[in-house]
């Protein structure tokens, strides 16, 4: 029997690494089962994951808030036992969109090719602003952020999708305030782009049946890139 080819898997998050500790962890979870190579642009978030282990098999009993206080101490803590860690921080405190897309080709350009990325809210954005000059085999996202709700009309955040060259999957909650059932008919759309709905809001929490069926696709498209 063949053994199915490793391929390459970079995952972003969004601006906001307090949240999503559930999401990324039911993400990586599932990935990890796959035997393919995952890169996490931020390099703390395995070590996050083998704490969440810990949290969901011991310590499930600790309230939300001081599971946020804990997400800072680890990601101190992993600064200290990993001192370049603190170079990626401090890179990131520029998070104007264009230094955050200049440093997301930056590492991707170092990764060589056939790279599949999963990502999640302003990670998809960064990530589709920069595919089609770098060699990105797919692109999949889960809720884009097509408009923030607290701002008036931005095109940077979706006018470089009319022309995307790049294939990208677009899991997108219904009720998401960034951009729900009506992003369909709101924005022009690359036919490369295959834009899915969920019922969910931006937070992405689906429910057990629902996540089954984006993991499904997920493998799907990895399959067959």
């Amino acid at each position: 029997m063949t053994k199915p080819q490793q391929k390459k898997l970079f995952l972003i998050g969004r601006d906001n690494w307090l949240k999503d500790t559930d999401l990324k962890y039911i993400l990586l979870n599932h990935l990890k089962k796959s035997g393919h190579k995952i890169i996490w642009e931020d390099p703390s978030e395995f070590f996050l994951f083998k704490v969440r282990q810990l949290e969901i098999n011991y310590f499930y009993w600790v309230p939300e808030a001081l599971k946020t206080i804990n997400i800072r101490f680890i990601k101190i803590l992993y600064g200290i036992t990993h001192w370049d860690y603190f170079k990626y921080l401090k890179k990131r405190r520029n998070n104007s969109p264009e230094a955050l897309k200049k440093n997301l080709k930056s590492i991707l350009s170092k990764l060589n090719k056939d790279i599949i990325i999963i990502s999640r809210s302003s990670g998809g954005r960064f990530a589709s602003s920069v595919a089609d000059e770098l060699n990105i085999k797919h692109i999949i996202c889960l809720s884009y952020p097509f408009q923030n709700p607290n701002n008036g009309v931005e095109p940077d955040r979706y006018i470089h999708l009319e022309h995307l060259k790049t294939p990208m999957t677009i899991f997108q909650g219904d009720k998401d305030e960034y951009g729900g059932l009506e992003v369909k008919d709101k924005y022009m759309l690359s036919p490369n782009i295959n834009l899915q709905f969920v019922d969910a809001d931006h937070d992405f929490n689906l429910s057990t049946k629902d996540w089954e069926k984006v993991l499904t696709q997920i493998d799907t498209i990895i399959k067959n890139v």
